[in-house]
């Protein structure tokens, strides 16, 4: 659907807007939204920082379930995944989608101030929250870890004393059934408590045309606790502990763009007769051979403690996390000999991480404020991961032998990241504000990786894992068990090409770098803040997956630099009634890190890139009953040098950058006779054209998409019960949340979920 066509279909609900009343009321005014991403608690309106917030109400009424929603309701953000482990987040151009056991996300995820080391560790069931808090650009200084692209912070709500119960239940198409409670109030008298649960099962969307069976489903399960207490009356410390479970059908891809892209000329002799044979070219159908899955779970432990001391607070957050993922795909995504190439691939991670924040923040009533952190991070990743392809004529009958066998490139990475950072506000008077900050980070990575050609003999488990030092398990990655042990010779080729070699390889480094900040601001009027801010990122060297000899996998691509300058306005007016922030930036990356396809083959590279563009936030009180929020993106993002082998790709577009973005959220609120209520929401967003390779490959172009989305709500005079008919993407539009270029023919892609409807109740025990 075009952006004209969901303009068109606003115009009945904007029509009845401005037929409204909007006359200015003294008594009306928005609520101010507090956030921390300075790590105090400030309105947003005073924070000189690019960032989008979004509250746990606003979480509520807009039904947002996942990142992907928050990332449609964010400027210059852009989310894809490959997998339920591999999300692949990217802000104002910069992301990655490097799945090694031996890099960093660019975009980070922290919950509540806890760094998460794997993308896939920090998706949650986004129920039960405070806010969240979306940071564009480097944050290189507050933030425990390095962030370098921008940061998602999401903040669970505290335990109070106050009871507060409720339950959900929704129904909807797919057969789908989510069932939500919390519960919340004091144990004792110095002691409070939560606990919020969450499940979700759906039906797949996308139908297997060779073994019957739908995949794309979702079926989860997530807990929350939290214990609040204050042992003495300077101190409270926080408790909590998260589990979250995900079982699934897994991804069931579909091939396209055969006009687009091939480089073979197998498109009308094989592949779309196939095609046409296999699935008619409907997007919702797939055809494989494999028994797709996907499997995930996550734990963590956080412990906050607060210490007020006499001018300052001092804070301590210790935190564990662990997620296992594993998961087995198809990504030919055409039956087994059918097509000329089939390659299945299946991955089995673990991680776990320990990390330790101290930090000491001054009381905030002087004409100076100051604070002071040290952090330190241990995780340990084990991941495997295993290719299994084959190739038909006419590659076989020269001898093509790239990626044909079955093979597993196996990581055993441990990193150990340590910085201090500081920040000082000095208040020059009552307009202008100073701030000046820095960290020193240190960062150290030590990395096995191996290549094992499986060809003939079934490896054992055992043996394989006692080989490599690494846990391996070969039923989860679709190895045989049982049978011969045979272990081939470990000698490497060097031939890049044959992948016929096995070789195991030890590597270790460390980079180490001092990231400052600094901003000015000017306070004119009642509630304006007009600020400007300069500050640079880092993110650490990393190892690349999938090296095809040990002289390459011990060589780390170079750490990624970034480079922002900032010029920020935030302001209040029609007596606080209406809020408009906007924000020009252009960031500067030296070494961008990049993934990307080469043939069969993935490859990494290092690229200088700069990015720059326009953000807009509005949000209006219109009446007493009508809020009107609404966001808008500009964004020009490409690379200024990137030599990767024979390729130049200077001057491209980066992945993933829509040029244009925007967002329009509407909630008008009727008032019944008797005191209950009906709450009508509306909202549209729109991501503009953008590719998903590095090359621009016109195949990988995913063209604009808007998704329309609209609930009716009824809440009983006692606020008890709530009762919300809902309906996402209803105009059914259809976009790519991933594709692959394939090397043979066309792309290999996933696609995004159709339209979805439904009901949900929930009662509350107030």
């Amino acid at each position: 659907m075009n952006s004209k066509i969901s303009i068109v279909a606003l115009i009945p609900t904007l029509a009845f807007f401005v037929a409204l009343d909007v006359q200015a009321q003294d008594a009306l005014a928005l609520e101010e939204i507090i956030v921390t991403a300075q790590k105090r608690e400030q309105s947003l309106q005073d924070v000189p920082v690019s960032v989008t917030a979004i509250t746990g109400d606003q979480i509520h009424e807009g039904g947002i379930t996942g990142v992907m929603d928050v990332a449609m309701e964010t400027p210059n953000f852009t989310m894809t995944q490959f997998n339920i482990g591999e999300p692949q987040y990217f802000i104002r151009g910069i992301g990655t989608t490097l799945d090694s056991a031996g890099a960093d996300p660019a975009v980070a995820t922290f919950i509540d101030e806890v760094y998460i080391g794997r993308a896939g560790g920090g998706s949650m069931d986004l129920y039960d929250l405070e806010r969240i808090e979306v940071l564009r650009g480097p944050q290189g200084t507050l933030f425990g870890k390095n962030v370098v692209g921008g940061a998602i912070s999401v903040t669970t709500r505290k335990p109070t004393e106050d009871f507060h119960a409720k339950l959900g239940v929704t129904a909807g198409n797919y057969s789908t059934i989510g069932v939500r409670g919390l519960i919340n109030g004091a144990i004792s008298d110095n002691v409070n408590g939560s606990f919020s649960f969450a499940s979700r099962q759906r039906d797949g969307y996308v139908d297997n045309v060779v073994d019957g069976r739908e995949y794309h489903d979702e079926d989860n399960l997530s807990f929350r606790g939290q214990l609040a207490f204050a042992p003495t009356d300077t101190m409270d410390v926080r408790l909590i502990a998260d589990y979250s479970d995900d079982d699934q059908a897994g991804n069931c891809r579909n091939v396209n763009n055969t006009d687009l892209n091939d480089p073979f000329g197998l498109s009308v002799p094989l592949y779309d007769p196939v095609i046409s044979a296999q699935t008619g070219g409907d997007i919702r159908k797939c055809a494989s051979s494999l028994g797709a899955f996907q499997k995930r779970e996550i734990r963590g432990l956080t412990a906050r403690i607060n210490w007020e001391l006499e001018n300052s607070t001092l804070t301590s957050i210790t935190a564990y996390r662990d997620t296992d993922y594993s998961w087995s795909e198809d990504l030919a995504a055409l039956p087994v000999g059918l097509t000329t190439f089939n390659l299945i691939d299946a991955a089995d991670e673990e991680s776990d991480q320990i990390s330790q924040e101290f930090r000491l923040t001054s009381a905030g009533d002087g004409d100076i404020d100051w604070l002071v952190g040290a952090f330190f991070m241990r995780e340990n990743v084990d991941r495997a991961e295993n290719f299994v392809g084959s190739w038909g004529p006419p590659f076989a009958a020269q001898g093509f032998v790239l990626l044909d066998g079955d093979i597993v490139f196996a990581q055993d990475n441990e990193t150990t990241s340590t910085a201090v950072y500081g920040q000082v506000d000095w208040h020059i008077n009552d307009s202008f504000h100073w701030s000046i900050g820095g960290r020193f980070a240190k960062d150290e990575k030590e990395i096995t990786q191996s290549l094992i050609n499986l060809e003939d003999p079934a490896f054992d488990s055992a043996v394989l894992s006692g080989l490599l030092g690494v846990p391996v398990n070969l039923v989860v990655l679709g190895i045989p068990a049982n049978g011969p042990t045979e272990l081939l010779t470990f000698i490497g080729t060097g031939d890049p090409s044959a992948l016929n070699g096995p070789y195991s390889a030890q590597a270790s480094d460390d980079w180490s770098e001092f990231v400052p900040s600094t901003s000015l601001s000017w306070h004119f009027g009642d509630n304006s803040l007009l600020y400007f801010t300069a500050s640079k990122g880092y993110k650490s060297g990393a190892y690349v997956a999938q090296r095809t000899t040990a002289e390459t996998a011990v060589i780390p691509l170079e750490p990624e630099f970034a480079t922002n300058f900032e010029l920020g306005l935030k302001t209040e007016f029609w007596d606080n009634r209406m809020r408009l922030n906007a924000t020009v930036f252009t960031m500067d990356y030296e070494d961008l890190q990049v993934f990307r396809l080469v043939g069969s083959l993935l490859v990494g590279a290092n690229a200088e890139a700069t990015t720059s563009g326009l953000e807009l936030d509005m949000t209006a009180l219109l009446s007493e009953n009508w809020i009107v929020s609404a966001s808008y993106g500009y964004l020009d993002a490409e690379y200024d040098t990137f030599i990767s082998g024979d390729d130049d790709l200077s001057g491209n577009t980066l992945p993933r950058s829509a040029e244009n973005s925007f967002n329009v959220n509407s909630n008008y609120i009727f008032d019944l006779s008797g005191g209950s209520t009906i709450d009508f929401a509306l909202s549209y967003t729109y991501k503009g054209d953008y590719f998903g390779e590095v090359n621009n490959s016109p195949a990988s172009k995913e063209d604009g998409f808007g998704l329309l989305n609209a609930s009716f709500g009824w809440t009983s005079a006692d606020e008890r019960w709530e009762a919300v008919a809902w309906g996402k993407n209803i105009t059914d539009e259809e976009y790519r949340i991933h594709s692959i270029v394939s090397n043979v023919s066309g792309t290999v892609d996933l696609w995004n979920i159709p339209a979805t409807y439904g009901l949900t109740v929930n009662y509350s025990f107030n």
